[in-house]
């Protein structure tokens, strides 16, 4: 590990990252508002989130490739975290929250003992939040380095173990906690998708390019952060659910085509992980946490998380600038 020793605060900046991005700053849970909880909480949760982020980020750079593949693999662990760790996509009484079968039964889907809005709404958090977001804010900490491997083999089998430890106690801590089960169906269909899924990823190429000029940064943040705010906002129900992947669509298409065109860069991919910031932050104001937390503490908890996202998004967008303007000379300087 001693050849990619260098890149150890960067992997570190993903496992600390994860959680906030994650868990935090959605704002729902009882530890709002409570320092001390969250900060030990990264215990538990950079484990569960951090690692398979920088796995998945590994897998997709060791095999040169991009953004595509990082989001379909994100999708198998959110699938995986979902469905067979937590178990929160099939469990109907899911650690006894009020509210649960109020947001479960408008879209349940019998055959498959799941609602497709929460099925939605979990995947597609655990792809922006657990995996995106704090893939792309630690790339731009470092933009020489966003294509490289950051991993050697011991540290790959490390990670590895640090996930399958996280995974394995929030696992037992669910069982232990619940008489529900996830039936052998369950299982396989999940299984099933997520081995597809997978296999799907690593055969992504990069998109190739296309005429046009990509659009400037602030847009990309922007159109980010409308499009996929929609799936933080929306009420459980058909036409929501529908309403939710329709954006998540439109963002996914847009990306693809913008990402194909002349100067698109890393700044645009850090513009859309602060739309991705933007959309998961700005509805939690708005969020009952669980428990009794005081409004002050948690709207407190709010600004906080928010406001340290976005500071690190500004130092990767100065960084990535500093790249930019430090290589510019040597690229427009005349060949002899």
């Amino acid at each position: 590990m001693k050849a990619h020793s260098r890149h150890l605060p960067a992997v570190l900046l993903i496992l600390v990252l994860a959680p906030v991005t994650a868990e935090y700053l959605i704002g729902y849970d009882d530890t709002v508002g409570k320092p001390a909880a969250l900060l030990f909480g990264v215990l538990f949760f950079a484990p569960l989130y951090g690692a398979p982020a920088v796995l998945i980020r590994e897998v997709a750079r060791r095999r040169g490739l991009g953004w595509p593949t990082i989001l379909v693999l994100a999708t198998a662990f959110g699938l995986i975290e979902a469905g067979l760790i937590d178990q929160s996509l099939f469990d109907p009484d899911y650690r006894e929250i009020p509210y649960w079968q109020a947001m479960r039964a408008p879209t349940y889907l019998p055959w498959f003992g799941m609602s497709a809005y929460m099925a939605l709404i979990f995947v597609a958090g655990h792809v922006f939040g657990s995996i995106a977001a704090p893939i792309a804010l630690a790339e731009s900490w470092w933009p020489a380095r966003r294509d490289e491997p950051w991993l050697g083999p011991v540290g790959l089998v490390v990670v590895a173990l640090m996930w399958a430890a996280g995974a394995a106690f929030i696992l037992q801590d669910q069982l232990s906690g619940t008489s529900f089960r996830v039936s052998a169906g369950q299982v396989a269909g999940t299984v099933v998708v997520v081995v597809a899924l997978i296999a799907a990823a690593v055969t992504l190429k990069r998109p190739a390019p296309s005429s046009g000029r990509a659009p400037v940064p602030w847009v990309v943040a922007v159109v980010t952060a409308v499009l996929l705010t929609v799936r933080s906002i929306v009420p459980t129900s058909w036409w929501a659910t529908i309403l939710a992947l329709a954006a998540i669509v439109v963002w996914l298409v847009l990306m693809r085509r913008w990402s194909r065109r002349s100067g698109w860069g890393g700044v645009h991919v850090l513009a859309a992980a602060v739309g991705v910031l933007l959309s998961i932050g700005g509805p939690a104001f708005t969020t009952t946490p669980l428990g009794d937390v005081p409004l002050a503490a948690k709207l407190a908890t709010n600004v906080v998380l928010l406001a340290l996202v976005l500071a690190v998004a500004a130092v990767g967008y100065r960084r990535i600038s500093a790249a930019t303007a430090s290589a510019r000379p040597a690229s427009a300087s005349p060949r002899r």
